[in-house]
């Protein structure tokens, strides 16, 4: 009797450089927001006092919404063989990027210089970065044709256990 072999595995992604631009631009606008009415009643003081709790109401829920989707979570799990890839912002919104059976990776190997070719090649028509940053250590990649018969490029960060996994199903196309 095959046993089978389930396994998650999920990484946080560091903010870049622009997620955090955004941050910094969000809190000042939400700044901007909340003092406006302020000012508004200082020059027309009967007019604008109800829209003050409004304007900071939707401020401070404009800049919930933008620091959720900041935030990016992957999730790695892996069912006998097949391989799904989620996206998650701002820990409440999950989208699937990807379903693939491991037996159709060409290699898996690590994102380092020896293996340059294979991941810069100009065969490749998606790419899809799964990991925590472009500088991570532990990242890998996978080549393979995607559903619709894309040649796509997969960066992730694997576990042991997820290695232990695709040694299993795909020995001889692990490199390194």
């Amino acid at each position: 009797m095959k046993k089978d072999v389930f396994i998650e595995h999920m990484i946080k992604q560091k903010k870049t450089k622009k997620q955090i631009m955004i941050r910094v631009l969000t809190v000042f606008g939400a700044v901007i927001m909340a003092v406006f009415p302020i000012l508004l009643m200082m020059v027309i003081p009967e007019n604008f006092l109800p829209s003050f709790p409004l304007s900071i109401a939707a401020a401070i829920w404009l800049s919930r919404v933008i620091f959720r989707h900041t935030t990016y979570e992957f999730e790695y799990i892996i069912t006998n063989g097949e391989m799904d890839v989620d996206r998650i912002a701002g820990k409440n919104s999950r989208k699937r990027i990807l379903t693939v059976n491991c037996k159709s990776f060409d290699i898996l190997a690590p994102y380092k210089e020896a293996y340059a070719a294979e991941y810069n090649s100009k065969t490749i028509a998606k790419r899809i970065d799964a990991s925590k940053s472009p500088k991570s250590p532990g990242r890998y990649f996978a080549v393979f044709n995607d559903k619709n018969g894309l040649r796509t490029l997969l960066i992730f960060e694997p576990n042991e256990r997820m290695m232990e996994v695709f040694r299993i199903y795909i020995a001889r196309k692990i490199k390194g």
